[in-house]
């Protein structure tokens, strides 16, 4: 009975003090516990998401983190930035000039690893940003594109590398404080204004050059197109000449095989003709040749009448019958062969012998 009486204002004391935590969905809560009968205090690992939960002040607290992302820009530009006033990244480059750069930093608290953030850093998003993240992004992202020369720093590839660079190490240092960072962005930079005319003087003369060293390529790309297609034209003229000397050649080669079969006919049909004159003059050349000359003139001149009227020295005129004439040359001709080719014989009594012309009347 004595128990009960000391246990129910106990009970009473816990129903008046306890407390309810509603989490969004933005949000995640994570408990503390300041008294335990156990012993177990500190920041408890358990994520709490949406919804209501209790805890008992002052035993335990409860505390409410945003989980959204956030963003950190610290720029030049007054009134634009998370500070408001001028609030760029100062730093040194690896040859000892002076440079200004507006960065931004997205970053957000890890539900997961929340616990981390409420024991190391803090409990609400302008007191992380101001304790943790600012002050480490500015140290580690100095040191990162520090690394960088003046001109190195106008290379957009090597500036991105050390970006890059810098939140792996920005990653790797918020880790045990239960913050990821999500993105690193150079937004503008600049040097001192004397050195920044003479960047912009080389940057200037480079970019000429650039513009020199194209058009200079260019005609050389334009040059060697000509060429290729001056030898194209070449090549194509070349080979229609090839085309037209072969088809030449071809028609000259057709030519030349024609005459030389017609020349090879001729002189077939020349040799036969002198073949057929040599056997036909050796035929004349016997015994019997000038018997077949003798009449063969003999027909031609048969049935034709010829006459010759000479004149003698005095003017008067003379007939000659020239077919009779030749008639009788040839006849005697022919018993003047006969006569030197037959054996001698005993005189016989004279016959009297008729002229060719005779025998051929008869």
């Amino acid at each position: 009975m004595k128990r009960m009486a000391i246990l129910f204002p106990g009970l009473l004391m816990l129903l008046f003090t306890m407390s309810c935590a509603k989490v969004d969905t933005n949000e995640v809560g994570v408990k503390t516990t300041y008294f335990s009968f156990t012993g177990n205090t500190g920041v408890n690992e358990e994520a709490y998401g949406t919804g209501y939960h209790i805890y008992i002040p002052p035993f335990t607290g409860f505390s409410i983190l945003n989980k959204t992302e956030q963003k950190l820009e610290m720029t030049k530009r007054t009134g634009e930035g998370s500070r408001p006033h001028a609030d760029d990244l100062k730093l040194k480059t690896s040859d000892g000039n002076n440079l200004w750069v507006d960065i931004t930093v997205s970053w957000r608290v890890n539900p997961k690893k929340a616990w981390l953030t409420v024991r190391n850093v803090g409990e609400t998003v302008p007191e992380i940003e101001e304790t943790a993240v600012r002050p480490i992004t500015r140290g580690i992202l100095r040191y990162a594109l520090g690394k960088l020369s003046s001109e190195e720093f106008y290379d957009a590839a090597k500036r991105e590398g050390q970006v890059v660079e810098g939140k792996k190490l920005l990653e790797k240092a918020f880790s045990p404080l239960g913050i990821e960072v999500t993105d690193v962005l150079v937004n503008d930079y600049r040097f001192a204004p004397d050195y920044q005319k003479a960047i912009e003087d080389r940057k200037l003369y480079d970019q000429k050059a650039q513009e020199y060293a194209s058009l200079t390529e260019a005609a050389r790309e334009d040059v060697k197109r000509r060429v290729f297609d001056a030898s194209a034209d070449a090549n194509r003229v070349i080979e229609d000449a090839k085309g037209e000397m072969d088809q030449a050649k071809l028609k000259g080669d057709a030519l030349l095989y024609a005459a030389q079969k017609q020349a090879e006919a001729a002189l077939a049909q020349k040799k036969a003709t002198a073949a057929a004159l040599t056997h036909l003059n050796q035929a004349l050349a016997g015994s019997g040749g000038s018997n077949v000359v003798a009449k063969r003139l003999a027909d031609a001149l048969k049935g034709k009448k010829i006459s010759i009227v000479p004149m003698s020295d005095n003017g008067t005129l003379s007939m000659i019958d020239i077919n009779r004439f030749l008639e009788n040359m040839a006849a005697a001709k022919v018993i003047k062969k006969t006569d030197t080719t037959k054996p001698e014989v005993k005189a016989q009594p004279e016959k009297e012998t008729a002229t060719p012309a005779e025998e051929k009347k008869k």
